[in-house]
């Protein structure tokens, strides 16, 4: 009974989370005809449609870069996109279609800012819409305050949009319109619960200068260093059911040799080297995950009127080694 159980809430996992990707394709779908359509009439895309295009271009450029399409605002941001287009499309110019565009817009600059603190409130109706299934909206606030939330924080982010939606629908249309929507938010709480229940959460990620770390230009670790690192081994050693460490090296975009892609290998190999000497301090091998980003996931940005020196004190943050651990303490 057990297995016939877990198969069938993997299918519905499964199911909410392509029915969430297949609305994205398909509301995409529709935005690149209506550009394409736009360009070859020679005509300017409507005010609201250029707004969603515009953000979800600067959606798209954060889950690929180091935030991450898992990040709950990030998630949510983009839910708000869909819920605009696809109301859009449907004439619905007024009332829930800019408020959906503004939400996005709001979390869109504060994550672009990387501001700290974001708040996690979401309204549970907008213009044109009604607040629908309060049972549900509980369910979230719980997830919201789990400790593991951030394991199920992407879907926990689609289902309260998609429960807003079905708040619209409702109001327009009856529930029978709605069901969907509302059935769609409950898988997704599902699979955010499911989530949340196999997980090892992150917890601890700590950020170290390269330049402490290494002599310029090099990929061995200086003698100085070491007692950093005998700390960061001590540290490690306190978690008591350990999953991951995660070791990621970072560079900045100065090259004096003309070969900028050297930053990509010398940030693999500084991780490298510290999970070599981890190993040496008695961190099992099996533990340790290296990658490098090179100079793509800068910190901050100078501008290159600066003389060289100046320049590389600015970009200082951006040479580091960012390490994260999973496990339970």
């Amino acid at each position: 009974m057990d297995r016939i159980t877990d198969s069938h809430n993997e299918m519905k996992t499964h199911r909410s989370t392509s029915m969430i990707s297949n609305a994205r394709a398909l509301l995409f779908a529709i935005l690149a005809a209506s550009l394409s359509l736009a360009q070859a009439a020679g005509e300017a895309l409507p005010e609201q449609l250029q707004q969603i295009e515009s953000l979800q271009r600067r959606a798209d450029k954060l889950a690929f870069g180091e935030l991450g399409a898992n990040n709950y605002h990030l998630a949510k941001a983009r839910s708000w996109l869909d819920l605009a287009l696809g109301e859009y499309h449907e004439n619905e110019g007024i009332g829930i279609v800019p408020s959906a565009i503004e939400q996005a817009e709001s979390l869109l600059d504060a994550l672009e800012k990387k501001q700290t603190g974001i708040s996690m409130d979401t309204p549970q109706q907008l213009p044109g819409s009604e607040t629908v299934r309060p049972d549900l909206w509980n369910k979230i606030a719980a997830l919201k305050k789990n400790d593991k939330f951030s394991c199920g924080q992407r879907p926990i982010a689609e289902a309260e949009i998609q429960l807003v939606w079905a708040g619209h629908e409702k109001l327009e249309s009856g529930w029978e319109h709605a069901q969907s929507y509302a059935r769609s938010a409950e898988d997704l709480i599902y699979e955010a619960q499911a989530s949340i229940n196999g997980c090892t959460p992150v917890i601890e990620r700590i950020t170290m200068s390269t330049d402490a770390l290494f002599a310029f230009d090099q990929t061995t670790l200086a003698t100085p260093s070491l007692p950093l690192l005998d700390r960061l081994a001590d540290r490690i050693k306190k978690i008591n059911a350990l999953e991951e460490v995660m070791l990621v090296g970072h560079t900045d975009r100065l090259r004096s040799d003309g070969h900028p892609e050297r930053n990509q290998l010398i940030s693999e190999q500084r991780a490298e080297s510290i999970r070599q000497y981890l190993i040496g301090k008695g961190i099992p091998a099996d533990k340790i995950h290296t990658s490098g980003a090179g100079a793509t996931q800068p910190i901050v940005e100078c501008s290159t009127r600066m003389s060289k020196a100046k320049q590389a004190e600015c970009l200082q943050p951006n040479r580091r080694v960012e390490i994260i651990l999973r496990g339970a303490k």
